[in-house]
């Protein structure tokens, strides 16, 4: 049975800025801008969003 791939993905990430809209987080590699309207912050060093937007921002 093939597995269904999840449409959320958990990104390990440190707070670098935020904005009223967005937050800019960095992955150890990389600095980048996301939306707050579809990524969660969860308090505890990762963020959950949809995993086209970490493919498009080569989190994953």
């Amino acid at each position: 049975m093939p597995t269904v791939e999840s449409k959320l993905v958990d990104i390990e990430a440190e707070l670098r800025m935020e904005t009223e809209r967005a937050y800019k987080i960095f992955d150890g590699k990389r600095a980048v801008w996301v939306p707050k309207n579809i990524v969660e912050r969860n308090g505890d060093g990762t963020w959950t969003m949809p995993r086209w937007l970490a493919v498009e921002k080569e989190l994953v």
